[in-house]
């Protein structure tokens, strides 16, 4: 089982909002508007800089973003469920990787816990071509030694699903991450869940039970269209990513 980071394990909305906040403050000379910058924060932090009116986008992502990130990595914090779920996986022999677009060096900022334990492996933006190229979800099949065919990965923003069908892999869309349940369906996601506590039914290949919606799933996940998993129900880079983070390309 492969997991994004952002948005999928560790809640950084709040993070991400104050680092850009804190970064166009520095070169505009006054805050932006807190709406607007909520709006931007699936982005990539360049761009969202450049919507916000900076006119070097990069030179200021590049002098300030870092720095602006670890004042308040304290704002993230860990989704709720998902180490239980992760630890769920363990118990059933499952290996697990993290992939994604942030820095080894802001990862070890954020506290993940237990989630550094329950890994195998990171792989990070220094590690392989950013998604939504396939090769960092190709990365961690090769370190986990699991053919593409047998994986999940797990993300909540388009780039994933992306970077995960281009690597062969089926893609759990993370509807309480960055992207809503109905721009993961529309973007292809296999399945889209909205509690961590799905996870385990996907992996295991166990009947997803949808409340809201005619009919039941079978033995498989569900895709998009038909049906989608409702909360709590389970089986009764190039340049324009810039460094990571990325909010929605996490």
């Amino acid at each position: 089982m492969l997991f994004d980071l952002d948005g999928v394990i560790v809640d950084s909305r709040a993070l991400v909002a104050a680092a850009l906040s804190d970064v166009a403050t520095n070169v505009l000379g006054r805050r932006p508007d807190r709406r607007a910058v909520a709006e931007l924060i699936h982005l990539p932090p360049v761009q969202a800089l450049g919507i916000l009116g900076l006119t070097d986008p990069v030179g200021a992502f590049d002098d300030g973003f870092d720095l602006a990130y670890a004042a308040h990595a304290a704002n993230a914090a860990l989704v709720p469920g998902i180490v239980r779920a992760m630890r769920r996986l363990r118990m059933n022999g499952m290996r697990q990787a993290v992939v994604t677009l942030q820095r080894r060096h802001r990862i070890a900022l954020l506290g993940l816990g237990a989630v550094t334990t329950l890994m195998d492996t990171f792989v990070t933006f220094e590690d392989a071509k950013p998604k939504p190229a396939p090769d960092p979800v190709l990365a961690a099949l090769f370190r986990l030694n699991v053919p593409p065919h047998e994986a999940w990965f797990v993300g909540d923003t388009v780039t994933d699903i992306v970077a995960g069908h281009a690597a062969g892999v089926r893609v759990a869309g993370a509807a309480w991450g960055y992207s809503s349940a109905e721009v993961l369906e529309q973007a292809g996601a296999d399945v889209v869940l909205t509690d961590p506590a799905q996870i385990e039914a996907v992996a295991l290949e166990q009947a997803i039970v949808t409340v809201g919606y005619a009919g039941s799933a079978s033995g498989n996940a569900v895709p998009p269209g038909t049906t989608s998993v409702s909360s709590g129900a389970r089986g009764n880079r190039d340049r324009t990513t810039r460094d990571g983070h990325g909010g929605a390309a996490s």
